[in-house]
């Protein structure tokens, strides 16, 4: 969507309908609904063969006013290099978490606040694509706030976009909402290593099966 109305990212929000095998070639397909002076509105489509994978919405653009600004502030935590490293999580060992650097900045099983900083190849961490990435992992942080292993899957994925001040590090503040018949909803803010505010998440995703004590 950024590429075919050439515009920056504000917001995106994804639904997920299937998966795609390791390997294949998704098309996507964009569809751009109202294009203004500054602010694009746009949808896409990602499929599979005949199989729909992915739906999601955006707005791109926006305007300089000189009236930037962020109430929210970075909670106090161990720099990464003091942070303990976290393990792999997946069985197969090819998750996207499992490829990146994610040190463990705070959590204490059974809490709704989980902290993780996250490394990516390059400084990617702290882009656009990094930071929709990295807040995917809201759902692995609330199995801490469940004090549970589990398996499952994100319905729908959410990321508003703050300041793309570049960081090799990135912080992650997960706050566990609710579970309630098996879907779990939550928020994530994420963070630069010098305090500002990067973006702001929000996913539902469901659980298919408890898989027994937490893992980290």
């Amino acid at each position: 969507m950024e590429a075919t109305s050439d515009r920056p990212v504000s917001f995106i929000s994804g639904q997920f309908l299937s998966r795609a095998p390791l390997g294949s070639t998704v098309t996507i397909d964009v569809d751009q609904l109202v294009v203004g002076n500054r602010i694009t509105q746009a949808a896409a489509t990602c499929s599979y063969e005949d199989v729909v994978v992915l739906r999601a919405s955006a707005g791109l653009g926006g305007r300089e006013l000189g009236v930037d600004r962020s109430w929210l502030s970075a909670p106090n935590v161990p720099p990464p290099e003091e942070c303990p490293p976290r393990g792999r999580t997946s069985e197969t060992g090819y998750s996207f978490t499992d490829q990146a650097n994610i040190r463990l900045a705070g959590q204490e099983p059974g809490q709704k606040t989980v902290r993780y900083w996250a490394r990516l190849p390059e400084s990617l961490a702290s882009t656009a694509p990094g930071l929709i990435a990295l807040a995917d992992l809201l759902p692995s942080g609330m199995r801490v706030s469940l004090d549970s292993a589990f398996r499952g899957s994100s319905l729908d994925h959410t990321v508003r976009i703050a300041s793309l001040v570049t960081s090799e590090w990135v912080l992650m503040n997960i706050e566990a909402a609710t579970i309630r018949n098996s879907i779990g909803h939550g928020a994530i803010q994420l963070y630069a290593q010098t305090g500002e505010l990067l973006a702001i998440g929000s996913q539902s995703f469901a659980l298919s099966k408890l898989t027994g004590d937490l893992d980290r």
